[in-house]
């Protein structure tokens, strides 16, 4: 008999059975007896982009070991300083039910776990063998800095009249986290005009502060207050099965967000407890599904899909107010901020049309551009040597990497400088690009041109040596991918100068040099290869598709190098030498490289077999195989299969929107709404393989522009279109195409 049961898409066992149809592509559960969990079971993520948490099958955060993450809340911002920066862990709960007669029960008879991304939510519920059944829902709202945890207690033997139900927090972590050089001092108390145990704190950390956790509960409750430890009890009297609701709060406050915490943390309690569960919970769905409602996939593919929702919620989870790291977790290079991959969160977000999230990227760019900036100057007098972000950067933009070749890395300003102009394409907003955008961009193009861009005696300019791709290791000449990444940062440069009519000189010589550069590209056999000489095969070389858009399908030598590595890649299909699969961030890579060449078969096939390996609740992570196994809830791997099946679904070229390029002719009926660039929205139906609805959706109904779809000949096939807004329909090989006049939301569908 088998312990465990993993229902990660399109169906939701739970108590009332199976639930089926479009909600359940937003559940993933899991079901198991005693303590038995899957393989490579690691619990899931609970976050509001600030507190940050795992939260296992038993609705608590028992010290058990998963994937080398043990279950610890972690607050987004606060860590300690060098050696490692590493974040402060602030403890963990764990809670426990006893019977009547005084018998604990730790392990349950059998158990289910479900996260509903949806309503981002875990919910538990734990049979025990006495009878006893304790359900949990736990979320974090983004209205504070609270843990909510609700506990219901239910008794299926009519004689089981009472039982008393222990929450228990724990401030200390386990571990040496809290022994000097990095320290953390804690006084706790029972505060009995607050109703709460509270653990004041003070931080001799990298940004040094004060502050206080809370514990409270909204019913009477016993306490027990103990060094680092609070206990909180409630004596339930159970009637007749009838489930009895107690609801456990944590609360964190502290001086980085103001010296008036206390206050803040007072009205925090305040507000939780009028509101009481229902009411939060009411208010963390509407803002839940603000986000969802800015744009959806609905596909053939329900395994898919619900990888791709989970992906989704993993992104705005991960979101916290500074940028995208890869994880708020100590496991995930402690919560810093990579240039490089918060560049693959910021487009998979941007894309799927969460344009006031994704703008956190470029604007904590802009924030520290200054420290990058001086990081490059001459003794910090004004010149055009650039900026240089950090490899890894902190809260406060200064540098957190170990030292390694990886900080010769230099494709990371690429990234950085195509998320501040993409979130320019998507918005088209002229105050953005000249405040924000533009000011990121131009530096990254100065540094490239001043730092790294050499011309060579036989007249060819290339890029100098530098890390590429970590796998294929240090001081590698002219670079494929770094050059790409290089020569789309000069364009965007030069083009975001013209927009704005400034640098006019410097924006010239830019696209001089791009020019050259693209000459330049290493080449081997009629295909681009990742440096010249290079004997090993790399992702690297697909990065004229993905993730910088230099070419298209019409450049053979990019056509060749993608598919060379296609067939001869697998065995490099992580960042590092091991593992035998493709992981998920390389496969979302591929998947998008692929779309963007037209190809309708390998990145459904790609993201397919993304989703196939995910963890148990959908999530992503570096490596997941059975021997090797690093950092779940990865949240580069997330960016990229939303990404990339958003580009199957939605392109944009210079004006034009194209549709459906990398859709398989298998799949027949799905929906979407997505972003373009132009401050646009579309909204596309397809049944039984034939356009039902295409509509524009402008994020301004005044302004005017025009704009040209373009979709594959199938889909047009018998398909009315709507002549007050589409002016001209031209059908040409392969495709149709519709030239469109917009303001305001148009249907380009006639309706029948």
């Amino acid at each position: 008999m088998n312990k465990w049961k993993v229902a990660a898409v399109g169906v939701c066992l739970i108590a009332a059975g199976a639930c089926a149809g479009e909600t359940s592509r937003f559940v993933n559960t899991v079901s198991g007896v005693s303590n038995a969990v899957p393989p490579g079971y690691v619990p899931p993520l609970v976050s509001n982009g600030s507190l940050c948490m795992l939260i296992d099958y038993l609705g608590c955060q028992a010290q058990n070991r998963y994937v080398k993450m043990t279950p610890t809340i972690f607050w987004a911002g606060r860590r300690y300083g060098p050696p490692k920066d590493q974040l402060i862990p602030f403890g963990h709960f764990e809670t426990e039910v006893e019977a009547a007669a005084g018998e604990t029960q730790s392990v349950p008879a059998r158990w289910t776990q479900t996260l509903d991304t949806r309503s981002a939510h875990v919910s538990c519920r734990n049979v025990y063998g006495n009878g006893l059944t304790v359900e949990t829902d736990v979320f974090c709202p983004f209205a504070g800095d609270l843990v909510v945890v609700r506990k219901r207690v239910s008794a299926a033997n009519a004689a089981a009249r009472s039982a008393r139900l222990t929450f228990t927090y724990r401030f200390t972590a386990t571990g040496n986290e809290n022994k000097a050089p990095r320290r953390v001092t804690c006084a706790s108390a029972w505060n009995d005009a607050s109703r709460r145990a509270e653990f004041r704190f003070q931080a001799d950390a990298h940004r040094p502060c004060e502050g206080l956790v809370a514990v409270f509960a909204d019913r009477a409750v016993a306490a027990a207050v103990d060094g680092q430890t609070a206990a909180l009890s409630a004596d339930l009297a159970l009637d007749g099965g009838k489930p009895v609701e107690v609801t456990f709060c944590l609360l964190f406050a502290d001086s980085l967000d103001g010296k008036d915490f206390e206050a803040r943390a007072a009205k925090l309690q305040a507000l939780a407890l009028r509101q009481g569960f229902d009411g939060l919970f009411a208010e963390h769905r509407k803002a839940w599904d603000a986000y969802w409602d800015e744009s959806f996939v609905r596909l053939p593919d329900a395994r898919l899909e619900t990888a791709y929702n989970t992906a989704q919620y993993h992104l705005r989870a991960n979101a916290t107010r500074w940028s995208f790291p890869v994880g708020i977790f100590n496991t995930h290079w402690a919560g810093r901020f990579f240039g490089w991959d918060e560049m693959f969160c910021y487009q998979a977000l941007v894309s799927s049309n969460h344009r006031d999230i994704a703008r956190r990227g470029p604007e904590f760019r802009r924030a520290g551009l200054k420290v990058a900036l001086d990081r490059a100057a001459h003794y910090g007098k004004p010149g055009l040597f650039g900026a240089r972000y950090p490899w890894e950067t902190l809260e406060d933009s200064t540098e957190a990497s170990p030292p390694g070749f990886w900080m010769e890395h230099v494709f990371h300003m690429s990234n950085i400088a195509l998320a501040a102009w993409y979130q320019y394409l998507y918005t088209e907003d002229p105050a953005y690009l000249e405040n924000t955008g533009y000011p990121v961009i131009r530096e990254c193009a100065r540094f490239f041109f001043a730092n790294m861009v050499y011309d060579l005696p036989d007249g060819r300019v290339v890029i100098g040596k530098c890390t590429d791709l970590e796998r294929l290791g240090p001081a590698k000449a002219n670079p494929f991918m770094t050059s790409c990444g290089a020569i789309y940062t000069l364009e965007a440069a030069s083009r975001a100068a013209s927009l704005l009519k400034m640098d006019e000189t410097e924006a010239a010589a830019w696209t001089r040099t791009a020019a050259k550069l693209r000459e330049s590209l290493p080449e081997e056999n009629g295909r681009f290869v990742p440096y010249a000489g290079c004997r090993d095969e790399s992702v690297a070389t697909l990065g004229g598709l993905f993730p910088y858009p230099v070419f298209d399908e019409t450049e053979p030598r990019q056509r060749a190098a993608a598919y060379h590595y296609m067939q001869h890649g697998r065995a490099f299909g992580n960042m590092y030498q091991m593992g035998t699969s493709v992981c998920a961030w390389y496969l979302g890579w591929m998947a998008a490289a692929l779309a963007e060449l037209g190809d309708t078969v390998g990145p459904a096939r790609m993201l397919r077999e993304a989703a196939d390996g995910a963890g148990c609740f959908g999530e992503m992570f570096e490596i997941n195989e059975e021997k090797v196994r690093r950092c779940p809830w990865f949240s580069t791997a997330s960016g990229n299969v939303v990404y990339a099946l958003n580009q199957m679904l939605v392109q944009n070229r210079e004006g034009r929107i194209l549709l459906a390029r990398g859709v398989p002719a298998a799949w027949r009926d799905y929906a979407f709404k997505l972003a373009c660039h132009g401050d646009l929205a579309i909204e596309t139906e397809v049944k039984d393989g034939r356009l039902t609805r295409l509509a524009l959706l402008p994020g301004d109904p005044s302004r005017e522009q025009q704009r040209t779809v373009v979709l594959p000949a199938g889909l047009a096939e018998q398909v009315a279109f709507n002549t007050v807004s589409v002016r001209n329909v031209m059908r040409q090989e392969g495709g149709v195409r519709l030239d469109v006049h917009v303001k305001g939301p148009v249907e380009l569908v006639q309706r029948r």
